[in-house]
C-alpha cells in the first residue's frame, strides 16, 4: 500500500462518524469501524457489498445531495430494526481511472437536539440580559395597580366588588408569575425570618383558578409553622413552577394537592398529582435543563427549582408512574450552609 493512501486509511479509522467509500457501481470498497457499528455489521460483510442496500442507491444519493459539500438527508432502517434519519455528505474523486465516492454519514437526530439546544440557549441568553430590568419595570406599576384595586374593593358597592375581585385576582397570578420567573435567581435562605405558610397559601390560592379553569382541583394543606429562615418569593417561585407542572400534567377531572410543614430542622414541601404521571426515560431527564416532553414547554422551570433547592443544601425528589400520576418533594434544611443563626424579622 502507498504511504500516503495507508496515512489516508488510519485518518478514516479515527474518524467518529461513519465513512463509507463505494466505487462508480455503488459496490462498498471500504467501510471504517465507525460504519461498521452504526450498521451493526463486520466490515468483512460490509465490503463488496452494494451501498444501496446500507444506505440507498448511489444516484439517489447524489439527487438527494445539495449545497456546499453535497449534503443530504435520508430515513434508512438499520441493522438493529430502528428507523433513523441520517445526515450525509459525499465527495467524489477519480483514481487509475476509476472514480470513487466516500459516503459521510451519522444519525441526523443527535445534530439536530444539539442545535435545538443551541439556539435555546441563545434565546435564554438574550432574554437574560434584558430580563432583569424587564421585570423591574413590570412589577412596580403591577404593584400600583394591586394596591389601588385592593383599596376599591374595600370602598367599592357590593354589585361591583366581585369584578374587583376577579381583577385582583388575576393580577396576583401575575405577580406570582414574575416570581416564577425572576424569584429564583436568589439565595433561599435569607436573615430576615418570613411567614412562608402564608406565602405557600397564597401562592396556591392565586392558582386555583387556572386549576379550576382546567378541570383540575387543586388543594393546599399546610401547617402552620413559625416564621422562617427563608426567602418567601423563592419559596413563591418554586410553588409556582412545581404547581404549575402538576396542573400541567393532570386531565379534567384529576387533582393536584401542595403539603407543606417544618419537619425537624427542615422545611418540607410536597406536590403531588393524580395526572398522566412520567415515563421512565421521561422521569430520568425531567430535571436537565432544556428537557421538556411539552410542546410548549421550555424545560427550564423544574431544572432552576432543582437548583435553586441544591444550593441551598437541600434536597428535589421526585417519583412518578405513568397513568398514576407524579410527586415532586422539596427539603431545605433552615440553617443556611456556611451562615451565623438569622435573626428574626420584626415585620
Amino acid at each position: 500500500m502507498k504511504r500516503g493512501a495507508a496515512t489516508t486509511s488510519q485518518a478514516l479509522e479515527r474518524l467518529p462518524a461513519p465513512v463509507l467509500i463505494t466505487d462508480e457501481a455503488g459496490a462498498i470498497v471500504y467501510a471504517n469501524r465507525a460504519a461498521a457499528r452504526l450498521h451493526h455489521a463486520t466490515r468483512e460483510r460490509l465490503l463488496g457489498a452494494p451501498v444501496d442496500g446500507v444506505l440507498a442507491p448511489l444516484g439517489e444519493l447524489r439527487a438527494r445531495a445539495s449545497g456546499e459539500g453535497a449534503r443530504g438527508e435520508l430515513a434508512r432502517r438499520g441493522g438493529d430494526g430502528a428507523t433513523r434519519t441520517l445526515g450525509y455528505a459525499l465527495a467524489s474523486w477519480c483514481e487509475g481511472g476509476r472514480e470513487f465516492t466516500a459516503v459521510l454519514h451519522q444519525p441526523a437526530d443527535g445534530g439536530e437536539e444539539i442545535r435545538a439546544q443551541r439556539d435555546r440557549l441563545l434565546q435564554l441568553a438574550a432574554v437574560g440580559e434584558v430580563l432583569p430590568s424587564v421585570l423591574h419595570e413590570l412589577r412596580n406599576p403591577l404593584a400600583a395597580v394591586t394596591t389601588t384595586v385592593e383599596l376599591l374593593v374595600e370602598e367599592a358597592p357590593a354589585e361591583l366588588q366581585q369584578d374587583l375581585h376577579a381583577v385582583l385576582g388575576e393580577l396576583r397570578r401575575i405577580g406570582l408569575g414574575l416570581q416564577g420567573i425572576g424569584g429564583l435567581n436568589q439565595r433561599v435562605h435569607c436573615h430576615a425570618h418570613e411567614a412562608i405558610d402564608l406565602a405557600v397559601e397564597e401562592a396556591c390560592h392565586v392558582l386555583t383558578p387556572s386549576a379550576r379553569a382546567v378541570g383540575v382541583e387543586l388543594r393546599a394543606e399546610v401547617e402552620v409553622m413559625p416564621l422562617l429562615p427563608l426567602n418567601r418569593a423563592v419559596v413563591k417561585g418554586v410553588v409556582f413552577n412545581l404547581v404549575r407542572n402538576a396542573i400541567d400534567a393532570c386531565r379534567p377531572g384529576d387533582g393536584a394537592l401542595v403539603t407543606a410543614r417544618v419537619d425537624g430542622g427542615s422545611f418540607e414541601l410536597a406536590v403531588h398529582d393524580t395526572g398522566r404521571g412520567m415515563a421512565p426515560e421521561v422521569l430520568a431527564r425531567c430535571r436537565e435543563l432544556f428537557f421538556t416532553s411539552k410542546p410548549n414547554g421550555s424545560g427550564i422551570g423544574l431544572a432552576i427549582c432543582h437548583e435553586v433547592v441544591e444550593r441551598a443544601r437541600g434536597s428535589l425528589t421526585i417519583t412518578s408512574e405513568p397513568g398514576l400520576g407524579t410527586t415532586v418533594l422539596v427539603r431545605i434544611p433552615l440553617a443556611a450552609p456556611g451562615d451565623a443563626p438569622c435573626r428574626e424579622s420584626t415585620t
